[in-house]
């Protein structure tokens, strides 16, 4: 039996952030505590959003003008300065300069994909075509900003769509500039649907580990070839590839019934393009057909919990028991990453003969929903015959996933949990009854939990031995 600790551990660790400053290097320790639901950084936020008045108040406290911890993912390893640089939010980066934010401070060394290391903030407003803060930032004496100004440089003439100069600085910077950089610049180019400033991407040295596929609309008959020995793949989008990319059904679906090569149930899925998946499948398509080691259509129908799809798919005899990705069983992607879940489709499920003890690694349905805070599904699978006997500890684990669950849950939803399993016929025992103990401290601390654990088998604490006469004095 899991520990109840190994649910509601948040640890602390120790981060090293290293932030060179001209050409001295600093060393800050960060103590940073991770939690599941990371809050955002004020100070990033306003940076990030321009506000004015929340950046004042933020700088009249305490507020360290050159924190570059943003656990949102949005800007990591960057300063505030950096952000507002980049945003173009000229005051703000004016209160920043005069709150003594390091302006040579540059992007440490890391693992992501974004941002490039060694910016600093004058680069990330030249990238972005901001002249206001990055005038700023040279009057407030910005210099050894050359390196990344190359960089810098070449973003820009691919934002402002000069392919011409983005082809003459990246072939005179060829090898210098990181391949992050080159990445942003192709999607960029992607974005803008430009062959000519794909190539000069290419030219300037994109090498990735393996070929980048790029989908353009051009021209018919237009010469897409890359130079000898590019990783970057140009393929033309069929007329059904177009109208899926602009997320047009009616088109999508006259195409299909003209006789176009249909997309897969999957991708139609993911565009909710229901109308063509039902047309599709009406028609003949193989309900089951997917691409090699994705989801199947129904899994896919179940995540987004839609009963027509899931029964459109399970008539035209979609396998009920057909794994998906990591070994996913139909019947417990209808019970995984939902605020609520929809009772009727897995009943529908089990009223198409869905495996009720399958499990997905060592996770049975009976063990997800009495983790999920889903006390009529319990009580369902327990009606229509789940094993609570087979599993590593027995009935004891099902308490425990009720009472520690996977989701925030509300005690009276617990007790109703636990009420179903007692109903069931689920008995609270185990070989060991130390490993009940935790449960034991749980009921001490709820008179709700403890009448419904009790009766479902929990022994009671044993009373402590009275003291010998005159112990205490």
């Amino acid at each position: 039996m899991r520990p109840l600790f190994f649910r509601v551990l948040s640890s602390w660790v120790l981060v090293c952030v290293v932030l060179s400053s001209g050409s001295s290097a600093a060393t800050t320790f960060v103590l940073r505590r991770e939690t599941p639901f990371k809050p955002k950084v004020p100070v990033i936020d306003a940076a990030r959003g321009g506000v004015v008045e929340q950046m004042r108040s933020l700088l009249g406290g305490s507020t360290a003008v050159n924190r570059t911890d943003d656990p949102t993912g949005d800007f990591p390893h960057m300063t505030p300065l950096m952000v507002a640089s980049e945003k173009g939010h000229t005051q703000i980066v004016r209160m920043l300069l005069k709150a003594k934010a390091d302006l040579h401070l540059r992007v440490p060394r890391h693992r992501s994909v974004w941002p490039p290391q060694g910016w600093s903030a004058r680069c990330f407003a030249r990238s972005a075509l901001k002249p206001g803060p990055e005038k700023l930032l040279v009057q407030a004496g910005a210099s050894g900003d050359e390196a990344c100004l190359v960089e810098a440089d070449f973003l820009a003439a691919v934002r402002k769509k000069d392919a011409k100069r983005a082809l003459l600085l990246g072939g005179r910077a060829k090898g210098q500039i990181q391949q992050e950089v080159l990445r942003a610049a192709l999607d960029l180019a992607r974005e803008q649907q430009s062959l000519a400033m794909v190539r000069a991407v290419d030219a300037a040295g994109f090498n990735p580990r393996q070929p980048v596929h790029v989908s353009l609309r051009v021209a018919p008959g237009m010469d897409v070839s890359m130079r000898p020995g590019s990783s970057i793949i140009i393929t033309i989008p069929s007329l059904i590839e177009r109208a899926m990319e602009d997320y047009d059904e009616k088109a999508v679906l006259a195409l299909v019934k003209a006789g176009h090569p249909p997309p897969g149930l999957v991708p139609l899925m993911k565009t909710w393009m229901d109308s063509v998946v039902l047309h599709l499948v009406k028609t003949g398509a193989h309900p089951d057909s997917r691409e090699e080691g994705g989801d199947t259509p129904l899994i896919t129908a179940l995540q987004r919990q839609n009963p027509v799809l899931v029964d459109a798919l399970l008539t035209a005899g979609a396998d009920v028991n057909l794994l998906g990705k990591e070994g996913m069983t139909p019947l417990m992607a209808a019970l995984r990453d939902y605020d609520s879940v929809e009772v009727s489709l897995v009943e529908r499920l089990l009223d198409a003969k869905a495996d009720i003890n399958k499990a997905t690694g060592d996770r049975t349905p009976l063990m997800e929903a009495a983790s999920r805070c889903l006390p009529k599904v319990v009580a369902l699978l327990l009606r229509r015959g789940a094993r609570w006997d087979v599993l590593p500890d027995g009935g004891a684990g099902l308490y425990e996933e009720a009472v520690v669950s996977q989701v925030s849950c509300p005690e009276r939803v617990t007790v109703q949990v636990i009420q179903a399993l007692r109903e069931g016929g689920v008995p609270l025992q185990h070989p060991d009854e130390t490993h009940l103990d935790w449960l034991r401290v749980r009921a001490r601390k709820s008179q709700m939990l403890a009448s419904q654990l009790y009766a479902a088998g929990l022994r009671p604490e044993k009373a402590p031995p009275k003291p010998p006469p005159g112990a205490s004095r």
